[in-house]
Order: structure tokens, then C-alpha cells, then sequence
């Protein structure tokens, strides 16, 4: 019997009942979100043997095959590139600015000539690992054939955001900033629980040494080895010269975060909870304290969090959405944020389905046919290796 991933048999049983309008939104934002009770996983496991999914697939929620499911990387990849193109008009360019320019001059002389020196190119940014990543990032979306598909006031935008992400990352080592809690609870490195791969450094040598161009074609989550068609929006001819995020970890499964990540039986893991996202609140915060902050408003600050994770897990799969969306989870993050009307209700469902559908929608009809494909190739190998 052939597998499944949990995610997988939603997707199938999604375009099965796609015409039960009331069943297939339930089982939209279940897909999206994942179970969230015991209740949940019983109601979908009796779905899927109403309508047989049981019986012709083993239907598996171990960690590895849902760190392993290619049509949810697939998904989560399409789905941010969906909803930066039909999100970033509703950016106000002048307020990114604004929070840029703030994020930019309170930096310590030394790191704002550095961060300069890098987007100048006097400095190769090789030496750092998240200037590599950032001027990689910036390039792509000046140059790219996917990126190219978004207007050039969509690009200064998005171009923005990479610099905002960044500079926050620059910020992050500023003990004075509030919410100064890395390396505590999720973001303690033992309950991370992010294991580096020991084939990193050999694939790294491979570019140097010239016998690889690049370390993979595929935008976002989809790791190097993962099948994606030559005319998708996720593949790359000019591909990344260092290690994607996305294709840097294994996970340890009994670390607190990924014990928490797999349960709800979708999310694969790619770096752990998000320190890039803490460290946007973190001067978020700052800017607040001092009645600065550009975005204030919940509908604003809501804007912006969809463009800047979406940005982030495109480009390079630094993280997956839960692992963005958990950080507003956090009771220090609520509290910080308590100047904020219904900030405690903000999450993944909020954010990139309320309001985003047709992104959303978009993403998910792209993933099924993608879906619809590796299975039917997976079963036509089936055959062949049990003639």
C-alpha cells in the first residue's frame, strides 16, 4: 500500500467534496492551520474512510513523512507568491519607507556602514551568511523571471522588506530592545530543535570546486531534490549559490518545538519558530514605546505581516508559515503587543485566508494538480517495481 501524508489525503479528500461549499472551507482552513483538537483528528479520519482514502492509501502522521510532503512545501511556496502579488498594492510605500528608514538610522554607525558596504558590493557578502542571503534575495527580485511578474512599485516593495528583515536581524543583537527573549523557552536551542546537516559542508565544497553551479533551482520551501516543473514560478534557472535555509536541517523529534510543530499534522519544519520575525517585533515594540511605530492599526500591521513572511518563505524557505505565526503566539509577544486592538486573535487563518482567498485559492488549485501528478507518477512506478 502506498503512503500518504496527512496533508496529502486532505488534499485529495478537499477535491473530492470541492463542491460541499460549507465542507470544502472547513477543510480549506484545516489544511492550512491543521488539527487543532483530538476531535479534529477524529472527524477527518472518519472522512477519509467514508470516501475510501483509508483503504487504498496508508494515511501517515510520523514527523518525517510530514517534513518530507512535497505538496505542502509546494503549497506554502505558491501560496506566498500568490499573496505577495495580490497583497503588496495594499502596502502604503511610504510608511515601508518610513519603518526602513527607522530600522536604518537607529543602527550603530559600524553595522550601517557594513550593511551599505554589502548592497554596494565593495564587501562580498560570503563572509556572512545573512548577507549572502539578502543580496541573493534583492538581486532575484530585480532580475528573476518569476519576480518579473510583479509591477517594479512591487519589487520596491518587496526589496524593502528583505532590507526591513535584515536590519532587524542587525537589531537583534541590542540586548536593550524589549521582548529580549532569544534563547529562552521555543527559542532555546535545545527545544529548537534544529540538527545541521552533515552533508552541508560537502555540497558546499561542490559549488566551490566548480562541479555544481548552483545548490538548487527551487524558490522556497521545495528542497533541492524535490521534483518542480521547468515552467513553474517556483523554479530558478539562476539558482541559489549557498545552502538554502530550507535545505539546511534535519530535526531532532523529541525537541519541544517540532513535538509541537507535527502535532497539528501538517506543518513541516524548516528552521524552527522564527528569531527573524522576533526580531521585527522587538523594534516594533521599540518604535511603540517611543509612539513611532508606522504600523500601529491591526489592519496595517496585519498588511505587513503578510507581505513579510510571504517575502521571507518564498525567496528562500527560511521558515515555514507556522513557524512564523507561532512567535504572535507567544504570551511575551501578546502582552508586548496589548497596545494593539485584537492583536491575541491574529494567526495564520486572520492573516492568509480571511481576506487573501483568492491567493489562497489560487495556491491550492495549483498544489492539487501538482499532487495529482507525483501520485500518479508514484503509482506508475508502483507498477513497474511489482510487475
Amino acid at each position: 500500500m502506498r503512503t500518504l501524508s496527512f496533508g496529502q489525503a486532505v488534499l485529495l479528500l478537499f477535491d473530492i467534496h470541492k463542491d460541499d461549499k460549507v465542507l470544502s472551507a472547513k477543510l480549506k482552513k484545516l489544511y492550512l492551520q491543521g488539527v487543532q483538537s483530538a476531535a479534529d483528528t477524529m472527524e477527518i479520519h472518519t472522512l477519509f474512510s467514508q470516501c475510501g482514502l483509508s483503504e487504498q492509501y496508508e494515511i501517515s502522521c510520523e514527523p518525517r513523512i510530514i517534513n518530507e510532503d512535497v505538496s505542502r512545501r509546494y503549497f506554502e511556496t505558491h501560496l506566498a507568491f500568490e499573496t505577495l502579488k495580490h497583497s503588496l498594492d495594499d502596502l502604503p510605500l511610504s510608511e515601508l519607507q518610513s519603518y526602513f528608514a527607522s530600522l536604518y538610522h537607529s543602527l550603530i554607525p559600524e553595522k550601517r556602514d557594513k550593511f551599505d558596504a554589502y548592497l554596494a558590493g565593495s564587501i562580498s557578502p560570503s563572509e556572512d551568511k545573512f548577507a549572502a542571503e539578502y543580496v541573493d534575495a534583492i538581486a532575484k527580485i530585480n532580475t528573476n523571471e518569476t519576480y518579473g511578474l510583479l509591477s517594479r512599485e512591487q519589487k520596491d516593495k518587496a526589496i524593502l522588506l528583505m532590507k526591513c528583515c535584515w536590519l532587524g536581524i542587525l537589531h537583534g543583537s541590542l540586548r536593550q530592545l524589549p521582548l529580549n527573549i532569544y534563547g529562552t523557552g521555543f527559542f532555546a536551542e535545545i527545544n529548537r530543535g534544529r540538527v545541521p546537516k552533515d552533508d552541508s559542508g560537502k555540497l558546499s565544497s561542490s559549488f566551490c570546486a566548480g562541479k555544481m553551479p548552483f545548490s538548487s533551482r527551487h524558490f522556497g520551501l521545495m528542497k533541492q531534490y524535490m521534483p518542480v516543473p521547468g515552467n513553474d514560478i517556483i523554479y530558478t534557472q539562476n539558482g541559489f549559490t549557498f545552502i538554502k535555509p530550507s535545505d539546511q536541517n534535519n530535526f531532532n523529534p523529541e525537541a519541544e518545538w517540532p513535538k509541537l510543530n507535527f502535532a497539528a499534522l501538517v506543518h513541516p519544519f524548516s528552521c524552527s519558530i522564527s528569531g527573524t520575525l522576533l526580531c521585527q517585533f522587538q523594534f516594533m515594540k521599540h518604535l511603540h514605546d517611543k509612539s513611532e511605530l508606522q504600523f500601529s492599526s491591526p489592519d496595517k500591521f496585519i498588511v505587513l505581516l503578510k507581505c513579510l513572511t510571504s517575502a521571507l518563505l518564498f525567496n528562500s524557505g527560511g521558515h515555514v508559515y507556522n513557524e512564523f505565526f507561532a512567535v504572535l503566539q507567544l504570551p511575551e509577544v501578546k502582552k508586548a503587543f496589548e497596545f494593539m486592538d485584537g492583536f491575541a486573535q491574529i494567526n495564520m487563518l486572520s492573516v492568509l485566508y480571511n481576506g487573501n482567498e483568492k491567493a489562497f485559492d489560487a495556491a491550492l488549485t495549483d498544489t492539487i494538480e501538482y499532487t495529482k501528478v507525483i501520485l500518479a507518477k508514484q503509482a506508475f512506478h508502483h507498477k513497474l517495481t511489482n510487475f
